[in-house]
């Protein structure tokens, strides 16, 4: 089972490398239109690997509407509220709001299916609470890389932020019981990234939604490589993860976001994160961990 949970890290591991590309990226095009070059990207690699696999066949008409379901609630609304979020916010703040994810799903679970929230998750819950609080809370008080700015004011990002974990929850809710039942996890996360695709460019064309840069080669490689490392390969690997692993351990790995990007960030911007971006970031794995059921 450990290669399942391998996958799960380094799915965590290809997010965390496709959000320290990103924001470049987001500040030329804008949220929607980033998001729309990074499907695009993305479902180019996926269909020609599902194609060469010839595993379109396996996914059921119900099965494939979870996944629909689950594209425009996960990625259409989901992830453009994610790079909304770390559009104002940076890659590190915006990771550890989206580890809200799993409380979310949390109550959600309590609230939809009945499910009981035992004092293990109700102190998970407030861990990730507490340290996404740090991780917002804690400035910076010398200069900083450019992608850790808050534009806009923290309020409006917070808010995308936490609309990016809740759509993540109930999008990971639908796709579970496809996943465990034996679909491919490549033809998914095709389905879920050409679904999301069609959403996108129509959500783009009514909001008149255009660049807010023009064009060029080297935003566009910016765009398609963090498509293919945090959709094709990063989307792929969760499932795939999903598809053998309890969902708890699964959501813990690949929840380990926030604390691999604080090396990347470090490395690239030459500057050690505080001691408070650490311990935000770490409070926050260890309550999606406790919310998961890792401890128990």
């Amino acid at each position: 089972m450990w290669i399942f949970d391998l996958a799960a890290l380094a799915a965590a591991f290809c997010v965390a490398l496709s959000n320290l590309i990103a924001p470049n990226a987001i500040q030329h095009f804008g949220p929607v239109v980033f998001n729309c070059w990074r499907l695009a990207a993305a479902l180019v690699a996926l269909a020609l690997l599902t194609t060469i696999r010839g595993s379109w066949t396996l996914i059921s008409p119900l099965e494939l509407l979870a996944l629909v379901t689950s594209s425009l609630i996960g990625i259409v609304i989901g992830d453009s509220a994610v790079y909304a979020a770390m559009y104002r916010l940076g890659p590190r703040r915006t990771a550890v709001l989206y580890a809200t994810n799993a409380p979310f799903a949390a109550v959600l679970g309590f609230l939809v299916l009945g499910e009981k929230l035992p004092a293990s998750k109700v102190i998970g819950i407030a861990l990730v609470v507490v340290g996404v609080w740090i991780a917002i809370a804690y400035r910076e008080t010398e200069p900083t890389a450019p992608w850790e700015e808050v534009r806009g004011g923290l309020g409006p990002g917070i808010a995308f932020g936490l609309t990016g974990g809740f759509s993540a929850a109930l999008a990971a809710l639908i796709t579970r019981p496809i996943m465990a039942a034996g679909v491919d996890p490549i033809a998914a996360a095709s389905v879920r990234a050409a679904v999301a695709l069609v959403g996108l460019v129509v959500v783009a064309r009514a909001r008149a939604s255009g660049s807010e840069g023009a064009v060029s080669a080297h935003m566009l490689s910016r765009a398609a490589l963090s498509g293919l490392l945090g959709m094709a390969v990063g989307m792929t690997l969760v499932l795939f993860a999903r598809s053998m692993r309890p969902t708890g351990v699964v959501t813990t790995l690949a929840s380990t976001t926030p604390v691999l990007l604080l090396p990347l960030v470090w490395l690239v911007g030459r500057k050690r994160p505080a001691p408070q971006a650490w311990l935000g970031a770490a409070l926050a794995v260890a309550g999606v961990a406790a919310l998961s059921g890792v401890f128990v």
